[in-house]
């Protein structure tokens, strides 16, 4: 039998960033299909050409419910029957270096749903950056997406999809756990607020954003709540100490293509911020107002 890794990436442009073809060139050591789906756009013949030469398949798709949008069309297209092993997998975290590590536990396990990083916010659940589903598993995801279709707000997605998939299959008495597993954390999102921990614990994933700083207003007041580090170079030095033994990705190719914001002013007004939350929030009075603006704020995205 088979395995297919269906690869969502949203890119602008016609080349394929670099940080995506290491990741693709990495799963193919582990998956005997890549699939990239990516939003319509015309793409360069010496890009198309790169992935007839890596084996890698090419779908387009309009762009609509985000990564599960791509991964429901994708499965329509692909027989299940086919298959023991399907990776869901898109490119909100930079892969920088082998994901052995983590195919070797998974390989092991003998979990029927597994992913990188498992969860208790909200609900205990797999977070849907990195997901793999094995054979047990698969009629059960097949119908879960023939069921939900297409979701389009956020709100929709990550209610019906990220966290009501991983409920679904408990419910189906699959086995589902992470490589990471967070599930006595139910007050962070772990892949940010605790990015540190995981990359001194060996995570070969770090979230794009904590690179790019592509944040949203709600994402800062998050930060200043947990004393956030929004200075990326701090992770990529934290990456390279604790892998000095690793091959790791290229950084400054990463950089320049996600094109960070990172003069020192920026930094110092992040800092600045952080420095008046901590003041304003020993008063009571307006640490619960400022904490209604948050979810406030975060209610008006997850509505979008």
């Amino acid at each position: 039998m088979k395995s297919i890794c269906f690869f969502s990436s949203y890119f602008s442009g016609n080349q394929i960033p670099y940080y995506v073809k290491f990741y693709l060139e990495e799963l193919s050591n582990y998956f005997s299909e890549i699939v990239l789906l990516t939003n319509e756009k015309l793409i360069l013949q010496s890009e198309l050409d790169y992935l007839s030469f890596k084996k890698i398949q090419l779908r387009l798709y309009e762009n609509e419910g985000m990564d599960f949008g791509m991964w429901y069309k994708a499965l329509n297209e692909y027989d299940r029957t086919d298959y023991n092993k399907i990776g869901l997998i898109n490119d909100s975290c930079i892969l920088f270096k082998s994901l052995k590590p983590f195919f070797e536990w998974e390989n092991k396990s003998e979990l029927d749903y597994s992913g990188m990083v498992a969860t208790g916010k909200v609900s205990y659940h797999l977070q849907s950056y990195f997901l793999i589903v094995n054979k047990n598993a698969i009629p059960f995801v097949y119908e879960f997406f023939k069921e939900n279709g297409i979701k389009k707000t956020y709100k929709g997605i990550i209610l019906n999809y990220e966290i009501g998939l991983s409920e679904y299959l408990l419910k189906n008495k699959m086995k589902i756990g992470g490589y990471f597993d967070y599930k006595n954390r139910t007050d962070v999102n772990p892949s940010f607020i605790l990015a540190d921990e995981l990359i001194e614990k060996g995570s070969p994933l770090i979230k794009k954003k904590i690179i790019s700083h592509n944040y949203y207003l709600g994402d800062y007041l998050t930060w200043f709540r947990n004393n956030f580090n929004i200075d990326y170079r701090y992770y990529v030095d934290l990456i390279k100490k604790n892998n000095t033994e690793e091959a790791l990705i290229d950084f400054d190719k990463v950089i320049k293509e996600l094109n960070p914001d990172s003069s020192l002013s920026y930094i110092s007004k992040y800092n600045m911020g952080l420095a008046t939350y901590k003041i304003l929030s020993k008063s009571a009075a307006l640490r619960f107002l400022f904490h209604r603006f948050i979810l406030m704020r975060r209610k008006l995205r997850v509505d979008e």
